[in-house]
């Protein structure tokens, strides 16, 4: 069965962004938000905090784990 990208969800498992612009855990449906296009172009690697719902407790635990690139990415988040 093909998925439907309407109706994909979408978790951001990064740091809360400063001024309430992401939240930790935000869900998303349908793809990325666009009200962050900024943040994504300073910071593209932003956009593989995203996962799927059904993916979030293994993402979650790369996110923990030295070395995995979602950690990397995590900490990167930090600094937006």
């Amino acid at each position: 069965m093909a998925k439907n990208k309407k109706t994909d969800k979408l978790i951001y498992i990064g740091p809360n962004l400063s001024r309430g612009r992401l939240l930790q855990y935000q869900v998303f449906i349908g793809g990325l938000p666009t009200h962050l296009d900024e943040e994504f172009a300073a910071m593209p690697a932003l956009k593989r905090l995203f996962v799927p719902v059904a993916e979030l407790n293994a993402a979650m635990a790369q996110t923990k784990q030295p070395g995995t690139p979602l950690n990397k990415y995590y900490r990167e988040a930090l600094d937006v």
